[in-house]
C-alpha cells in the first residue's frame, strides 16, 4: 500500500511527514481545524496587541501616533491575510504562507514600537519572549518557517537593544540568553507538537486501515465498498458525466490449490495476485477490493470500456505468466475477467449493484467459455431495466 499514512515516517527536525504526498493527506484531513486556529490567532494576537497600545498612550503621551498607527497596522494586515486564506484554492497552503506574512510583518511593526521607547528595553524582552512562544506554538505554520521567523525577530531585537545600550551590559547579556532560550524551547515545544498532531493522524489511520482493509491481502475490504466507496465513485462520475468501469476477477481452480498445497499456499497465491492487482492500477486511482475469497473487483474511474479491457488482459497474461514459491513448491495459477463499463454522460440512472452484477456475470462468462479469458460489454441501466422487466 503506496504511501499508507499508518507507517509513515515523520521528519525528526521538520516534524512533518518525510513523503509529500501523506504530508499533503495530513494537511487536507486537518484543513479545518488548521484554519480554525488561524482564525483564533489572528483575532487574538490582534487584539492583544491593540491593548498594548494603551499602554504607548500612557507612556508617550502625543508621540504615541507614530507606534499606534504601527500598532493598528497589525490587525489590518491579519484581516487581509485571511480574506486571502478564504478565497484561496488551496487553503492550508495559503495559511501557512498567510502565517508567515503576519509573524513577520508583527514583528517587523514591533521594531518600530521599540524604537519609539528605548527606554522599556527590558519589558520590550518580556514581550519578546511571549511573540517568540505564540510563533511557534499558537499560530499554525511549518515548524520550521515559524523558527525561522522568531529567531530572525529576536536577532533583529537583540542588535537594536544592544546598539541602543540603554541597560547594563549585565542586564542585555542575560536578556540575551533568555531570548535565546526561549527560541530553543519554543522550537522543541512547536516540533513536539506538530509530531504529536502527524502520530495522533498516523494512528487514526492505523484503526482505519484495520477497518476497511482485508488483513491477507492489504486491499479493501467489501464492508468498504458498500459502506461508502463504490458510491462515492458512482455520485462523482454522475456529477462530472464520467465513464467508470469495474473489472471483476477470479482466480481459476483456487480450490484445488488448496486441496493440494494447503491453505498456507493458496494464502501465499492470494497475496501474489493481490500485489499484481495493485502493481498494474494506478495508484490513488484505481481501487482494488477483495469482493470475496479469491475474487477481487478493480473500480477504475474516468475509465471507458477499452481501456479496462486492455487492463484486464495485461493482469491477465500476468497473472498466467506469474511464478509464486511457497514451501519448496512452485504455484501457478490463471483468472477470469469481467469488465463492465458506464458512460455517465449518457445514461445517469445506474445503481452501484447492478454494475457489479453486471462485472460479475461477465466474470462468470469467461470461466464458462474455458477460463482465463476476458468478458466485457457496455453497461446500460435501461436495456437491463427491460430485462428485469421480463
Amino acid at each position: 500500500m503506496p504511501n499508507d499514512p499508518s507507517n509513515a515516517t515523520i521528519a525528526r527536525l521538520r516534524g512533518e511527514f518525510s513523503s509529500a504526498t501523506t504530508e499533503a493527506g495530513f494537511l487536507h484531513q486537518q484543513s479545518g481545524t488548521i484554519l480554525r486556529y488561524l482564525r483564533r490567532a489572528l483575532l487574538l494576537c490582534s487584539l492583544f496587541y491593540l491593548m498594548f497600545g494603551i499602554n504607548d498612550i500612557v507612556v508617550l503621551g502625543a508621540g504615541a501616533a507614530g507606534p499606534l498607527l504601527t500598532r493598528l497596522a497589525v490587525p489590518a494586515v491579519a484581516y487581509l491575510a485571511w480574506r486571502y486564506v478564504r478565497r484561496a484554492q488551496d487553503q492550508v497552503r495559503a495559511a501557512y504562507r498567510a502565517s508567515s506574512l503576519f509573524t513577520a510583518f508583527w514583528i517587523a511593526s514591533y521594531m518600530l514600537v521599540i524604537q519609539h521607547r528605548p527606554l522599556d528595553v527590558l519589558l520590550h524582552a518580556m514581550s519578546m519572549l511571549i511573540i517568540v512562544i505564540v510563533i511557534q506554538v499558537f499560530i499554525p505554520n511549518r515548524p520550521l518557517h515559524a523558527l525561522a521567523i522568531a529567531a530572525g525577530g529576536s536577532a533583529v531585537f537583540l542588535l537594536l537593544s544592544w546598539h541602543q545600550h540603554v541597560e547594563s551590559t549585565r542586564h542585555l547579556a542575560s536578556m540575551s540568553l533568555l531570548i535565546l532560550f526561549a527560541n530553543a524551547f519554543g522550537a522543541l515545544a512547536g516540533n513536539r507538537y506538530a509530531r504529536l498532531w502527524r502520530e495522533q493522524y498516523r494512528a487514526q489511520q492505523v484503526l482505519t486501515n484495520l477497518s476497511v482493509r482485508d488483513p491477507l491481502t492489504g486491499c479493501y475490504n467489501r464492508r468498504h465498498l458498500n459502506a461508502a466507496l463504490l458510491d462515492g465513485e458512482i455520485a462523482r462520475a454522475r456529477r462530472y458525466r464520467l465513464s467508470l468501469s469495474l473489472i471483476m476477477c477470479d482466480l481459476d481452480g483456487f480450490k484445488a490449490v488448496n486441496d493440494t498445497h494447503g491453505h498456507q499456499a493458496g494464502d501465499t497465491l492470494l497475496r501474489g495476485f493481490a500485489t499484481l492487482l495493485q502493481a498494474l492500477t494506478r495508484d490513488s486511482v484505481d481501487t482494488v477490493v477483495r469482493y470475496g475469497g479469491e475474487e477481487f473487483l478493480i473500480i477504475l474511474p474516468e475509465t471507458r470500456l477499452s481501456g479496462a479491457c486492455e487492463l484486464a488482459e495485461r493482469i491477465r497474461a500476468a497473472c498466467a505468466a506469474q511464478r509464486i514459491d511457497c514451501c519448496g513448491h512452485e504455484l501457478a495459477a490463471t483468472a477470469s475477467f469481467g469488465v463492465a463499463s458506464a458512460d455517465f454522460a449518457a445514461d445517469r440512472a445506474i445503481a452501484p449493484q447492478a454494475l457489479i452484477a453486471a462485472a460479475d456475470e461477465l466474470m462468470y462468462e469467461a470461466k464458462r467459455a474455458g477460463r482465463n479469458r476476458v468478458r466485457a460489454r457496455q453497461f446500460d441501466a435501461h436495456a437491463q431495466a427491460a430485462v428485469a422487466a421480463h
